[in-house]
């Protein structure tokens, strides 16, 4: 009778196998784990809670500026001081006494700035407030039944920035 040669046992933590059956999605929840504490730390600030009721806002907002256009109004926006905002309207309508101004940052929404502008005696709008400032924005001049409204504008010191209710930008 032959001897079988006796063959020693390696621990399984020695076969590469083993590491290939379980490391490979034992890695692959690693990373799920990780992907997902990424995602709850850094929530995207470009989704609203109020998805909804902003949708619902938008035929709103496109009767307003129909409103506008038929109006013909046009607007010219400078910065005149670092916090020194001024607004013209010229059209065919009667101006409110006051008009909303709204900038909104293209990316960061804690950014946005809404302000409220009165009528000077001279039939210009202003306001001096430290939350005016130069910038790339979203320009959207309000009253209660128009809007006047245009997209990745420069705001700059001394820069004249017009608006007209039919979309061009000057």
């Amino acid at each position: 009778m032959s001897a079988t040669p006796i063959v020693p046992v390696r621990p399984a933590w020695r076969e590469p196998l083993v590491w290939l059956v379980v490391g490979i999605p034992a890695a692959t929840v690693v990373a799920g784990v990780f992907t997902w504490w990424i995602a709850a730390q850094r929530a995207d600030s470009n989704v609203a809670d109020d998805y909804y009721k902003r949708g619902l806002a938008i035929n709103r907002s496109l009767e307003r500026e129909s409103r506008a256009k038929a109006l013909g109004l046009r607007a010219e926006l400078t910065l005149a001081g670092e916090n020194d905002l001024r607004l013209r309207l010229t059209g065919g309508a009667a101006l409110p006494p006051t008009v909303t101004v709204v900038l909104t940052h293209p990316v960061r929404a804690e950014q946005d700035r809404r302000l409220s502008l009165d009528r000077q005696a001279d039939g210009d709008y202003r306001i001096v407030a430290p939350q005016v400032g130069a910038g790339n924005w979203d320009i959207s001049i309000e009253a209660q039944d128009w809007r006047v409204a245009g997209r990745h504008l420069g705001l700059r010191e001394g820069a004249v920035v017009r608006l007209a209710a039919d979309g061009r930008v000057d």
